[in-house]
């Protein structure tokens, strides 16, 4: 039940999006604007929940009226059309980010919105696969910069998921989650070193 407006110029870039958003069953409409002409017109009749939008285009809006027909202001993601630094926001999508990268900010923004009031995320015990591999790169001894640079994410990301995974197992040691690691499966006895 996520609405997202998508204000990009490139074809490509915008067919990527698109690809990408439709991984994800919280999304239900996908506008999309190749240009700033109409935007301002297609806001009144389409409120999108998170909007997506090239920061050159932003940058020839003569007024930046759209950042108050959008639900949330903080769910505006700039598009950038250059490569960003390590540890940019996660609002910031840049052109050369690899699709993990770009999947992974999006997971950011539209994940707490498809979440109805009723779900607990914080209560699940079930790891995630992504949790699990996580898990398995810690079980087998790797520090949070080597999963990072082996999962082409960033170490604050392995630490958010390190964080998650202790808190649903309460397990606070290396040792105690690769013990479990091995009892479910995630690694086998020969891999440790």
């Amino acid at each position: 039940m996520i609405k997202i407006l998508i204000v990009e110029q490139s074809y490509l870039v915008r067919k990527g999006l698109i690809q990408i958003l439709e991984q994800f069953p919280e999304v239900t409409q996908i506008e999309v604007l190749g240009s700033h002409m109409g935007l301002n017109e297609v806001l009144h009749h389409f409120v999108p929940d998170i909007l997506i939008i090239n920061t050159s285009i932003e940058a020839a809006l003569p007024d930046r009226s759209f950042e108050n027909e959008v639900v949330d202001p903080s769910k505006i993601i700039h598009l950038i059309t250059t490569p960003l630094p390590p540890g940019s926001p996660s609002n910031q999508i840049s052109i050369y980010d690899s699709k993990l990268t770009i999947t992974e900010k999006l997971t950011l923004c539209v994940r707490p919105l498809g979440m109805d009031d009723s779900e607990e995320p914080e209560n699940s015990e079930e790891l995630t696969s992504r949790e699990k591999l996580i898990l398995k790169h810690v079980a087998l001894g790797q520090t949070n910069k080597e999963i990072a640079s082996k999962l082409f994410i960033s170490t604050h990301t392995v630490i958010s998921h390190r964080k998650n995974i202790t808190r649903k197992l309460d397990i606070k040691s290396v040792s105690g989650l690769t013990v479990y690691a091995i009892l479910n499966g995630i690694i086998k006895m020969d891999d440790i070193s």
